[in-house]
C-alpha cells in the first residue's frame, strides 16, 4: 500500500513538473494562484519582521552620528580653548609692549636720570600701600628716592637691600606730597588715607580749586622734582565747618595694578 502511493506521488510530481516545463495554462494558473496566496499570508509578516531590523539599524546610524558629533564638538571645543588661551597671550603681550614703550619713551626724556624696575611683590601686611621692586642697592637705589610711572607718581623708597626695595606708595598713611594745581597758584599736601583716593590738605575756601583740577608735584617737598602728575580732584566740599576745603583726590596710578617703575636719581 505505501508503495503505490509513494508510486502515485512520483507520478503526480513528474506529470506537473512536464505540464510546468511545457508552461501548460492550467498548471501556470495554478502556480501563480499558490503564489499569490503564499505572498497574501506570508507578506504581512515578512513585513512586521522587517521593521524591527530596520528600526535596529536606525537606531546603530543614529547612535554613531551622535557620538561623531559629540567627537567632533569636543574637538571644536579644544581647538577654540587653545585659540582662546593664544589670544590671551598675544593680548598680555601688546599690554606689556605698551607699558615698556611709554617707559622707555618716558626714560629718552631724561636719560641717565632713572632707573627702571619692576614691581615683583607686595607689602604682606599692608599690601596696597607698599610694593616691592627688584632693584637694591646694587644698582644705586638709594631711600626717599621718588617712584613714578611715565602716568605720574607712585611714591618713594623707604627699604633698601642688597637687590631689592620696598616702596611706599602714595595712598599710604604715612605717605605726604607737596602739590600745586596745574594752571593755579593753589598749592596744597596730598596724604593717603589706605584707601584708593587720596586727601588733599591745607587748601583754604578762598583757595582757587574745583573739581576736574589737575596735581602736580610742587618741588618743595625736598623729595619729589617739581612738575610730575600726581591725580586729578573728584570733589572740593566748601560746605564743612572749619576754614579747609574738603578735597578727594583721585591719583592716576591704580597702586594694585603696577608691573613696572622708574626711580628718579637726584
Amino acid at each position: 500500500m505505501r508503495n503505490s502511493i509513494a508510486i502515485i506521488i512520483a507520478i503526480l510530481v513528474l506529470v506537473v513538473s512536464f505540464l510546468s516545463f511545457t508552461n501548460a495554462p492550467f498548471v501556470v494558473k495554478s502556480y501563480s494562484a499558490v503564489k499569490t496566496g503564499i505572498s497574501s499570508v506570508f507578506g504581512p509578516v515578512l513585513s512586521v519582521i522587517s521593521k524591527p531590523v530596520s528600526s535596529i539599524g536606525g537606531i546603530f546610524d543614529s547612535y554613531f552620528n551622535v557620538v561623531g558629533a559629540k567627537k567632533e564638538n569636543r574637538e571644536l571645543k579644544e581647538k577654540y580653548e587653545k585659540l582662546y588661551v593664544e589670544n590671551q597671550k598675544l593680548v598680555e603681550t601688546e599690554r606689556e609692549n605698551a607699558r615698556l614703550r611709554k617707559l622707555l619713551e618716558f626714560t629718552q626724556k631724561k636719560p641717565n636720570t632713572m632707573i627702571a624696575a619692576s614691581v615683583i611683590g607686595e607689602d604682606l601686611k599692608n599690601w596696597f600701600r607698599c610694593v616691592i621692586i627688584d632693584k637694591g642697592s646694587k644698582q644705586n637705589v638709594r631711600q626717599k628716592m621718588p617712584v613714578v610711572t611715565p602716568k605720574g607718581i607712585v611714591g618713594q623708597v623707604v627699604e633698601v637691600d642688597l637687590w631689592h626695595a620696598k616702596v611706599m606708595v602714595l595712598n599710604d598713611t604715612n605717605s605726604s606730597v607737596d602739590v600745586s594745581v596745574e594752571g593755579k597758584n593753589t598749592r596744597g599736601l596730598i596724604e593717603g588715607t589706605g584707601q584708593n583716593t587720596v586727601k588733599m590738605k591745607y587748601v583754604t575756601k578762598n583757595d582757587d580749586i574745583e573739581i576736574g583740577d589737575k596735581l602736580v608735584t610742587s618741588g618743595k617737598d625736598g623729595i619729589y622734582p617739581k612738575g610730575i602728575p600726581v591725580g586729578i580732584v573728584i570733589t572740593a566740599n566748601k560746605g564743612k565747618a572749619g576754614i579747609f576745603t574738603d578735597i578727594d583726590v583721585m591719583p592716576y596710578n591704580n597702586f594694585r595694578q603696577l608691573d613696572e617703575v622708574l626711580l628718579v636719581r637726584k
